[in-house]
């Protein structure tokens, strides 16, 4: 699956730029969670009956919120914030300004309240902007479409979920990946740490934790007897339904060169730039009036924010990334599958906003900036081929700006 892009300033996900021409840049298997449509279930699958955990309903940004990844560390951080550190400034400032009002103004007392005050307001800032409920906003300022419809089960070759528009498949890569909490189940979608599948416990019919960890311990089994890509991909494809007999076949690999979006780089550098001055300070502060222990935890944070720092830096000497997968499926006059090792998604046809050539590639234009990519040696024929690029060409639509 391809990076979609930097979901947070702490993220190392890889970032790419969205212009037209680039949008090129992000593969169909991530995984799209679409507004409510009409409602499908997930194509039927060998393994459904036994161990399986169903769920149907809303995804909504309050499940995002109360699911997404180290909320428990936030609440620790917002407690040592605003109950020790911040005050230990605050108390700080007051003493000093207290100080000064008796003993006469002393321009290096001026100049230290002046600092206090500035990292005091910092890390205020700081603990606001990884709060969960921003961190919820930002990733579904890149992903809105993370919430929405659900409905799908854990079964153990992996999830199958619709969400009302199109049919997806995750294998057990993904779901022996995927975290419980009290709340419900976090499924990565390898875009980032905040671009995750957020399915509340709400959604379930009945949460068997029992159930949950036979099939936990199903998915970290590896294969009895392993299985080549092409009987992988192939098994994978029909998890998603079986192929109509007017179908035609493709298989092969695609290979993009994705331009680094340096501009999105470099307002991170600057973000964590100024967090690395406020905790340095705060580090200097703390040690120079005692606070031992205050200037241990700024300087952790410190330390931890300059790694964040390097990630960035190192993306600005790259030009571009390469991605690459193999995919495999079907197409049919109403509707594409199509699926890599690890997932895949069934779709209609007329999903397709428009099509474009880039060389000798057919490109299709999906919703929510993905596409999908075809080639003449990925068919078995000039004529299935032909049949394909000339059927899109009149589905094609102008794009709308």
């Amino acid at each position: 699956m391809a990076s979609a892009g930097m979901t947070d300033e702490g993220s190392d996900a890889k970032p790419t730029s969205r212009t037209d021409t680039e949008r090129a840049s992000v593969n169909p298997y991530a995984t799209s969670m679409g507004p409510s449509g009409s409602e499908p279930e997930p194509a039927a699958s060998s393994d459904q009956i036994g161990t399986v955990l169903a769920f149907d309903g809303e995804i909504t940004e309050v499940d995002i919120r109360m699911l997404i990844p180290e909320r428990g560390l936030w609440i620790l951080l917002a407690v040592l914030m605003w109950g020790m550190i911040i005050p230990a400034f605050a108390i700080g400032i007051v003493v000093a300004t207290t100080n000064m009002f008796f003993s006469g103004v002393d321009s290096e007392t001026v100049l230290g309240i002046l600092i206090g005050v500035i990292v005091a307001i910092g890390f205020a800032v700081a603990t606001q902007y990884v709060a969960p409920s921003r961190r919820t906003r930002r990733a579904l300022k890149q992903r809105p479409d993370l919430v929405g419809r659900a409905v799908g089960r854990f079964v153990p070759s992996g999830l199958l979920f619709n969400d009302g528009e199109r049919t997806h498949f995750l294998n057990g890569d993904y779901c022996k990946r995927a975290e419980t909490t009290k709340h419900g189940i976090r499924v990565p979608l390898l875009e980032g740490p905040y671009v995750q599948l957020y399915l509340a416990k709400r959604l379930f019919e009945r949460f068997d934790e029992t159930v949950w960890k036979e099939l936990q311990a199903i998915w970290q089994q590896p294969d009895a007897k392993p299985l080549d890509r092409d009987a992988v991909m192939e098994r994978n494809c029909q998890q998603l339904g079986k192929r109509p007999e007017s179908a035609i076949s493709f298989d092969g690999q695609v290979t993009l060169h994705v331009p680094v979006d340096h501009a999105a780089v470099r307002k991170i550098m600057y973000r964590n730039g100024g967090m690395i001055f406020v905790y340095g300070v705060a580090t200097l502060l703390a040690w120079h009036f005692g606070h031992w222990f205050i200037a241990l935890g700024a300087l952790i944070l410190a330390l931890n924010t300059v790694r964040y720092f390097y990630n960035s830096w190192r993306w600005m000497e790259i030009p571009t990334q390469d991605t690459t997968w193999h995919q495999h499926g079907w197409i049919s006059p109403e509707e594409v599958v199509s699926v890599t090792e690890t997932n895949g998604v069934r779709l209609f046809r007329n999903e397709c906003q428009r099509t474009e050539w880039i060389g000798e590639t057919l490109v299709w234009h999906l919703p929510t900036n993905r596409a999908m990519y075809f080639s003449r040696e990925h068919f078995e024929s000039d004529e299935d081929w032909n049949q394909i690029s000339e059927s899109s060409s009149l589905e094609s639509v102008p794009s709308i700006e």
